[in-house]
């Protein structure tokens, strides 16, 4: 059983062809961005939240750009923030650019005279490691060092001086190894995960040693995340982060929310819902026939209007169909309640231990309920159902809550005994006449006393029926 989504398959001939999300139009939008800025370059922030798909996305858009006959490279800032000095790593991702030597090592030897800050005998031995170079032009950059500090006035005139130079030999290489509208974008990824240092140091680098035509650096951030990064870098909150990283960023283009409904079924389809839903052994039982459909239009409701990343929706999923093996086919499963305390586990986790603690009274977990979740999936409306799936499935909620873990007695009268339809509960959001003929439907649904902990010792995977 898979405890994760797998990593998404990019064919070669259409790399959108597995995507789930819809983002293709996304892709050709972004593509444009950067053929409008070919010949000038510039630095594209694309922002997404955690576990927005970021990563995949530039897989994908990668796959497309080669196809277009672009040049893009990928450098994974994480993986390489052990190193002393970005640039060395940067350079090591360009060289697969070409094959023709002489001008690389012009560039490298250029770039080495840049690298400060570590004895020269580890810089030679980084950036042969590294770069893969060994020649008189990489060490003839390397020994400059020690004549850049010397003097500080001489130093600074001489760096000056050669980071025009080094400037000038990469433009002479990208121009080489770049198309007629196609610039050179050099992707670099997971820069928000990185040491402060390393990060700010990234951008100064990009910044300005990169500045030139036909090079574009695609930043696939987390923003608010790389604000964090700024902060630490300076020791400081009150570093205004978005003035500063204007500026590095010539353009912001934000990943859009998915669509959730597709989503959802690509992950009911991948954790193989079917299985259990579907398995003809249930299907023998009328009550469970329409399981399925209630858990996908709970699951679309609730992950709909959550506002949760990818990776967490993932996660619910995952541990969702991990304890519905907990379930023998003659047991009820109550998909829509079970799923909804699947999500309370993960998206807020104390709400549902202190449900599962019982340290609320069926009012305040109405209470709870109706401040939690989102007005818009509550409240009656003309154009929709789901707000009246969502006060059956609270209300069912709620039954369960109130019955005894041993007898699946009820603990408290939840409906009037005037009025065999009414609540005595009390509703802000919820449409109060259809939540007490939900309350009161359940209450005569006597083969229904199922306590909530009945579906609680599943998910918490206290157990599991053998096959």
């Amino acid at each position: 059983m898979l405890n994760r989504l797998p990593e998404i398959e990019i064919p070669e001939s259409n790399p959108f062809e597995n995507d789930k999300l819809n983002r293709k139009v996304c892709a050709d939008t972004f593509c444009s961005i950067v053929k409008m800025y070919s010949e000038t370059g510039c630095v594209i922030a694309l922002n997404g939240g955690w576990g927005t798909g970021k990563s995949t996305f530039v897989r994908m858009l990668m796959q497309k750009m080669k196809n277009d006959g672009g040049h893009p490279i990928y450098f994974n800032a994480w993986e390489n923030d052990n190193v002393a000095d970005p640039l060395i790593a940067l350079l090591a991702e360009m060289k697969s650019l070409s094959t023709d030597t002489s001008k690389w090592n012009k560039v490298v030897e250029n770039g080495g005279k840049i690298i400060a800050g570590i004895t020269t005998s580890a810089i030679k031995g980084f950036i042969k490691n590294k770069l893969g170079i060994d020649s008189d032009a990489l060490t003839k950059g390397v020994d400059e060092i020690d004549k850049i500090l010397k003097s500080d006035i001489e130093g600074y005139s001489k760096q000056k001086t050669t980071f025009n130079d080094f400037r000038k030999s990469l433009q002479t290489y990208i121009a080489d190894n770049s198309g007629e509208g196609l610039p050179v974008v050099f992707f670099i990824d997971e820069l928000d995960r990185c040491n402060p240092q390393f990060s700010v140091l990234v951008l100064e680098r990009i910044k300005h040693l990169f500045d030139i035509p036909n090079i574009i650096f695609v930043l696939s951030i987390n923003k608010k995340q790389l604000g964090y990064a700024i902060h630490g870098y300076y020791g400081s909150s009150d570093i205004d982060a978005d003035n500063y990283l204007r500026r590095f960023i010539d353009i912001e283009y934000s990943l859009p929310q998915p669509s959730t409904d597709s989503f959802c079924q690509y992950l009911y389809d991948v954790y193989h819902f079917e299985d259990v839903f579907e398995k003809k052994e249930r299907y023998r039982f009328s009550e469970f026939r329409a399981d399925g459909d209630n858990f996908k239009a709970v699951a679309n409701n609730l992950i709909s209007f959550s506002g949760l990343d990818i990776r967490t929706i993932d996660k619910i999923f995952a541990h969702t169909r991990l304890a519905l093996m907990g379930f023998a086919d003659n047991n009820y499963i109550i998909p829509d309640v079970f799923f909804m305390l699947c999500f309370l586990r993960i998206a807020n986790t104390n709400l549902y231990y202190n449900i599962l603690e019982k340290k609320y009274s069926p009012q305040e977990l109405v209470n709870l309920f109706e401040t939690y979740l989102p007005k818009d999936l509550l409240t009656a409306n003309d154009y929709s159902n789901a707000w009246r799936q969502m006060v059956y499935t609270i209300a069912l909620f709620v039954y369960m809550y109130n019955l005894d873990d041993n007898s699946g007695r009820e603990i408290y009268s939840l409906i009037a005994k005037n009025d065999s339809k009414t609540s005595l509960l009390l509703t802000k959001c919820l449409d109060s006449k259809v939540f007490g003929e939900a309350l009161a439907w359940y209450h005569e649904k006597h083969n229904f006393e199922v306590p909530l902990m009945h579906l609680i010792n599943r998910i918490e995977l206290q157990m599991v029926v053998s096959k």
